[in-house]
């Protein structure tokens, strides 16, 4: 995830400094913060259509 952040044509329109801001403002490490995010998109993958799209 953290190399998707950094390739300008992964979602053009993102501030790539939210990322890092957000996690600040959450006091935890980035890394922490993706690995979070991804967790609870998995448990919630197919409600959100992502089921089966694995990369």
């Amino acid at each position: 995830m953290k190399k998707k952040i950094k390739d300008k044509a992964f979602a053009r329109a993102v501030n790539r400094d939210d990322f890092v801001r957000g996690a600040e403002q959450l006091g935890m490490p980035l890394d922490e913060v993706i690995t979070n995010v991804v967790a609870a998109l998995k448990a919630d993958a197919e409600r959100l259509g992502l089921a089966g799209t694995r990369r």
